[in-house]
């Protein structure tokens, strides 16, 4: 693959289907070759059925999220997710995945930026040490929205440019997930791709779009699905990658109101196949 892909997140579609293979044909029906996949659903369906539904269908898991928050944890549970992470990261790549993905909080009420960003380094480099060894990338996303940070005693990062300085602290296989609504509530700068310096600092690839309205008032949810409202500038995304050459997955994270009033799976997925389709085109 030497350009980039879709790739379907079920949950994020709000599809119900929990069966694997189920939910393998119901992504094949509608053209897609990758699904988002965790670990536990990898381990729980086993390593070998997972790889052995893979090959049958001619499908492959294109990324995961990181099994657990490594910042959001108290020091014991910490370790205890790190003691289990060499065998989910291991299980992930054994069926083919080598991207996992997290998102990193754009405030505190207790850490200065400084500490904060020392904090992160600290636990995500140790993440992301464990992945390497598995031949897996860590994508870090950052969240947007004003609302995400009014009232917090600290702002941290939230911006693109600050979430890739992050990731090069973080280790060589550390870089950006970059999400559309994040971007456009965030920063918003259109020469965004100009600061990256090339497409192997961008991991992942979130696409959305948002509600009428402020920018600044828009809360982290609900969005609406990808081209719907035109108020995010998604071509701007979509070329700057391709100026890139970006070769990732490129998933639907639309938390779509429209999207979860469809009645059934099929609805759901050949609608965020059509809005792909179209911004892509």
């Amino acid at each position: 693959m030497n350009r980039m892909f879709q790739s379907l997140n079920l949950g994020l579609a709000n599809v119900a289907e929990k069966n694997f293979e189920k939910k393998l044909l119901l992504a094949k029906k509608y053209g897609f070759s990758y699904i988002e996949a965790g670990a536990q659903e990898v381990m729980e369906n086993g390593v070998e059925n997972v790889r052995a539904l893979l090959q049958k269908h001619g499908m492959q898991i294109s990324s995961a999220n990181l099994p657990f928050h490594p910042t959001q944890l108290d020091d014991d549970a910490f370790a205890s997710a790190m003691e289990a992470l060499p065998a989910q990261a291991a299980a992930l790549s054994a069926v083919g995945c080598t991207r996992c993905i997290i998102w990193i909080f754009p405030a505190s009420d207790t850490l200065t930026k400084e500490e904060n960003y020392a904090f992160h380094v600290k636990r995500l480099s140790a993440a992301a040490a464990v992945l390497k060894e598995y031949g897996m990338r860590l994508g870090l996303e950052f969240i947007g929205p004003y609302t995400g940070r009014k009232g917090k005693k600290y702002v941290f990062l939230y911006t693109a440019e600050e979430m890739l300085k992050l990731a090069k602290d973080c280790g060589d296989n550390v870089g950006l997930l970059f999400d559309a609504y994040h971007w456009y509530t965030g920063a918003h700068n259109k020469d965004v791709f100009d600061h990256i310096p090339d497409q192997s600092c961008i991991v992942s690839v979130h696409v959305n779009d948002a509600p009428v309205g402020d920018p600044l008032e828009l809360p982290d949810s609900p969005r609406a699905l990808p081209g719907e409202t035109g108020m995010i500038d998604i071509a701007c995304v979509i070329n700057g990658l391709r100026k890139l050459g970006y070769t990732g997955p490129v998933i639907a994270e639309p938390f779509s109101p429209k999207l979860a009033a469809m009645e059934t799976d099929d609805e759901k997925v050949a609608c965020i196949k059509a809005c792909m389709d179209k911004i892509m085109a």
